[in-house]
């Protein structure tokens, strides 16, 4: 209750919930965390009080939930909304947890609504686009089979139609997304539009073209190797750290972080500042915070380079990113399948493409549509081929559009990890990290100095070279020098371990900086 009236950081909230703190405790008056969370506007509480199951109905001695103890426009909602959803799914009658109404408070509903949206949106807009409506009014019998119909019409209900699908598709998202779904529904997207694109291609371009046995043989080992990195890549655990440690243990560690910080703090001060003052070699400071070295989530001691997901919920060993589009997180594990993943949705798209172009040219109603035109102007050819098979021209636009984002992507990573051997996450929040954050200016002078020698790449403190990062990459071993054993990144916790040559950190640090990089 303190906590929720003071305290804005999550990892207090956390820590107390781990450790089993009673979240139905009442005060004198009948509040609970609960309350004391909306009547403070604390977001992160209610947040992380949520997550902890707390109970969002309970009443007060003075008849109140914890929505109505206070109005704030941005919370009181949310927090009625949560209410709600605990209410039905702890309600033992089922046509209260199946109510229409209600219905978009349920997570589970959520949660099929939102993997269900993206193949019947996608399905839906291609048979639109492709729907002869001509023949469907004469096999109605709405119109003669000698009566024409103008082209503008029909462009004009299909779009109408087209309209109306995104409006009911917007209106669906609003209602049933939110941002644990909007990921499922991204995976449920990629996955889709993948299968939408193989199956077009093995059971309707290869039927027509099937001369080019060359193009169509290289499609499928492509989409092979897509299929297989994908499903290695949403799998295959990421670098979970798995290590387990007593509460016990984690009470006197942490108790033990804290003294040292208190005791050392003035310490770390005038050790600085005598590094500052003395002609001697300017040393690069690692000392940092000792905590940050510690989830308070998952109580262990972090490793370098790993990070704790929210979403997952996981401390991950070299953590990229967390991936919507595999639904699973980009680590040491699974980071190499996720490159072969995004070069082979490129080569599958790009191949993908060449067939539709291979199929526009030998197909006999785009041949027959351009020989009645007779014309050579090449917006008229192109719009031909364009609309003679709307299906396979929706087709080409989606694998134009992912072939344009994955490329992107692919190069960013491997220039990343092969050229630099930094996570997008080290990138976005390198001024976190210590070790990428070393003075430059003082290194340049201790070097034009001759005091020790430096990297030329200390920046990047992992960069071993393109050969050596490929190795740690793909998991093989040489990333470290005399070392038959390729790097787990779950049990790196001091850089003095990886074995840099010329290694700025060597015989350099004081005692004190060498008990805080321990963490």
């Amino acid at each position: 209750m303190i906590a929720c009236m003071h305290v804005r950081s999550v990892d207090v909230f956390r820590l107390l919930i781990s450790y089993g703190s009673n979240l139905r405790l009442t005060d004198s008056r009948g509040n609970t965390a609960a309350h004391y969370a909306v009547n403070f506007a604390n977001f992160q509480a209610v947040i992380q009080l949520d997550k902890g199951d707390v109970d969002w109905n309970a009443i007060n001695d003075e008849g109140k939930t914890p929505h109505e103890v206070r109005v704030v426009p941005w919370l009181t909602d949310r927090v009625k909304q949560m209410a709600t959803v605990q209410s039905m799914k702890n309600s033992s009658h089922r046509l209260s947890r199946l109510g229409l109404s209600l219905l978009h408070y349920s997570p589970v509903w959520r949660h099929r609504i939102t993997v269900i949206l993206p193949p019947l949106i996608l399905i839906t807009c291609g048979l639109l686009i492709n729907w002869d409506l001509r023949s469907t009014l004469y096999h109605l019998n709405f119109i003669d089979q000698s009566l024409s119909i103008s082209s503008w019409i029909i462009y004009s209900t299909k779009f109408i139609l087209l309209l109306l699908l995104s409006v009911t598709a917007r209106f669906i998202i609003d209602r049933f997304s939110d941002h644990k779904s909007q990921a499922v529904m991204l995976f449920s997207l990629a996955t889709s539009t993948t299968l939408l694109l193989t199956t077009t291609y093995l059971f309707h371009i290869t039927l027509r073209t099937p001369d080019h046995w060359m193009l169509h043989f290289c499609f499928l080992f492509f989409i092979t190797l897509l299929w297989t990195t994908f499903i290695l890549s949403c799998t295959k655990n990421p670098g979970y750290i798995g290590e387990v440690v007593k509460k016990d243990y984690n009470r006197e560690t942490i108790a033990e972080l804290f003294d040292e910080m208190l005791t050392n703090s003035n310490d770390i001060t005038l050790a600085n500042s005598d590094n500052i003052n003395e002609e001697s070699p300017l040393i690069p400071s690692l000392s940092t915070n000792p905590l940050q070295r510690f989830c308070t989530t998952c109580f262990i001691r972090k490793p370098l380079r790993s990070k704790h997901c929210s979403t997952c919920d996981r401390c991950v060993a070299r953590f990229d990113h967390h991936c919507p589009w595999i639904y699973n997180c980009v680590g040491m594990q699974n980071h190499f399948y996720f490159i072969v993943y995004l070069l082979a949705t490129t080569v599958s798209c790009g191949l993908f493409m060449m067939g539709t172009i291979t199929y526009w040219r030998n197909e006999f109603t785009c041949s027959s549509n351009l020989l009645k035109h007779e014309t050579t102007d090449i917006l008229t050819k192109l719009w031909i081929y364009l609309s003679c098979n709307p299906w396979i021209t929706f087709c080409f636009i989606n694998a134009a559009f992912y072939s344009f984002w994955t490329t992107l992507l692919f190069v960013s990573q491997l220039y990343q990890m092969v050229w630099l051997n930094t996570t997008t996450n080290e990138r976005m929040n390198i001024d976190r990290y210590v070790e990428f954050n070393l003075d430059t200016k003082s290194s340049n002078q201790l070097n034009n100095n001759n005091k020790f020698l430096l990297n030329d790449k200390y920046n990047y403190p992992y960069d071993h070279g393109v050969w050596r990062n490929l190795l740690d990459l793909i998991g093989l071993p040489g990333f470290v020098l005399n070392s038959n054993k390729r790097v787990d990144w779950r049990c790196i916790h001091q850089i003095e371990q990886l074995n840099f040559p010329n290694s700025m950190f060597n015989n350099h640090i004081n005692d004190i900086d060498k008990k805080l990089q321990d963490w």
